[in-house]
């Protein structure tokens, strides 16, 4: 390969520079600082910077040559000054940009004197051995910045290939927000090498707004992770987006933004959207919010009754609030009265007024002591029924008993005078037994009228009663359905 540092190539391209300004140049001017007639302060200024890089470079201090040539080309330009700086760009390896710099120099200069063009084409062709090709893909982000070895070549994506000296190459792609995207490539000469970027962490920035500026809660997947507007990193993929909050009813009503997330209020909340985040991408999701709940009052009679709204208590009535819209079932209940439940629609910005009465319960206590007094009347009447037939029974059996005896003794029912005092006693034996009897029946019939009588009023719708009753010596028994 031909020598990189050729000193006869960049001596005649000296030369012709210092030949190009001098054959421009007026005469000298009289000793000292004063600028030359006819030659402006530009000019001079460029021709101070050109000898500058002859120097630097005749020393071999390409780069000091390279700043010195590029200053005074921006100051003039110049087809030898261009000329220069390839060279100079060619000594410090960058022959991408030395080939540049002579595509550049054609371009302005189409028709070069025949001994220029020669010796700029045969650099060029060798400039060409030394580059390659350059493409980026993989996970590159567009609008990102392409660093190659620190120095800047673009953004991406690229409409082609860059030419890129040979050698190892150090990409770095940067992309503001993100971690920046790092590789080293190997460049052939006349061949196209490809930087392969692989993001370490598949991120991407993902952005959350609400379109009347509202300032509501932001849920990312079903987790709470800040309010509108909202953004930061997140995986690349799929993700689930939601806004709720409340809102305050006058701001609500005039669509203003508020200054932050409000406490209390009207609940707001927007559909799910789902938002496809890229990697090293930047995703915007703008959702529109909307009121979810209405205004409910509800007043009871009596005032003061415990308000139930889907089974939660919410307070005493009268009880005014906001619920999600939707069916809402309202139940109120107070001491002594039969609690009521009614369900209610609410509609979107519709305030509903519910009015709910109780029915009052029986009185409790006094039906607690009627029933007392009735336990106890029925216990009374059956109880002296009881005795009544209690009785019976003895003095029935006894008088029996006398009977017997009397019948053994008084043979054809004609008994002496001795056996007086037993038929008296046989005798007031069976009216005892006979009393006795009286007595159980009537206390059976009035214990059976004290429970009839005084049953409660939710019996009464029941059938008749139907009631039998046996009666024998010795027992007594009655049976019925109430």
């Amino acid at each position: 390969m031909r020598s990189i540092h050729s000193r006869s190539l960049v001596g005649w391209v000296l030369a012709l520079g210092l030949i190009d300004f001098g054959a421009r140049a007026a005469p000298p001017a009289p000793p000292g600082n004063a600028v030359q007639a006819g030659v402006s302060d530009d000019e001079a200024e460029a021709r101070a910077q050109f000898r500058v890089g002859v120097a630097h470079f005749n020393k071999q201090e390409y780069r000091e040559a390279l700043e010195a040539f590029r200053r005074s080309l921006w100051l003039k330009k110049n087809r030898n000054t261009m000329g220069n700086v390839a060279s100079c760009l060619k000594q410090i390896g960058q022959y991408d940009d030395a080939l540049e710099q002579y595509e550049e120099m054609r371009r302005e200069y189409p028709k070069l004197p025949a001994k220029i063009e020669a010796i700029v084409a045969a650099d060029m062709a060798e400039l060409s051995g030394l580059v390659g090709t350059l493409a980026v893909a993989g996970d590159a982000p567009a609008g990102a910045l392409l660093f190659i070895d620190d120095r800047l070549r673009g953004k991406l994506p690229l409409e082609n290939p860059l030419r890129v000296s040979v050698g190892s190459r150090a990409v770095r792609v940067e992309k503001e927000g993100f971690a920046p995207l790092t590789m080293t490539v190997g460049v052939k000469a006349g061949e196209e090498s490809v930087a392969e970027l692989v993001a370490m962490s598949r991120k991407g920035r993902l952005v959350v707004g609400e379109k009347h500026n509202w300032v509501l809660r932001v849920e990312l997947d079903g987790e709470d992770v800040g309010v509108t507007p909202w953004q930061g990193l997140v995986d690349a993929g799929q993700h689930k987006v939601r806004l709720h909050g409340l809102m305050g009813v006058e701001a609500l009503a005039a669509c203003e933004a508020p200054g932050g997330a409000a406490e209390e209020g009207a609940k707001v909340a927007s559909g799910v959207e789902v938002a496809s985040v890229k990697p090293y991408e930047e995703t915007r999701v703008v959702l529109g919010a909307e009121e979810q709940d209405a205004s409910l009052r509800v007043d009871s009679t009596p005032e003061g009754a415990t308000v139930r709204i889907d089974a939660r208590v919410v307070g005493k009535a009268p009880w005014e609030g906001r619920l999600p819209l939707g069916g809402h079932v309202i139940e109120v209940s107070a001491g002594g009265f039969f609690s009521a439940k009614q369900t209610v629609q609410l509609e979107r910005r519709k305030q509903r007024e519910l009015s709910m009465s109780l029915e009052r319960r029986p009185d409790l206590v006094a039906g607690a002591r009627a029933a007392r007094n009735r336990k106890i009347g029925v216990g009374l009447t059956y109880g002296v029924g009881v005795a009544g037939l209690g009785v019976f029974a003895v003095a029935g059996g006894l008088a029996l008993d006398k009977i017997k005896e009397l019948d053994a003794r008084c043979p054809n029912r004609q008994c002496p005078s001795t056996e007086a005092g037993n038929q008296r006693a046989a005798a007031a034996l069976g009216t005892a037994a006979t009393v006795g009897l009286l007595i159980g029946a009537l206390g059976a019939v009035a214990g059976t009228g004290v429970l009839l009588l005084t049953r409660p009023e939710s019996s009464k719708r029941r059938p008749d009663p139907r009631v039998s009753a046996g009666v024998g010596l010795g027992s007594f028994e009655v049976k019925g359905a109430f």
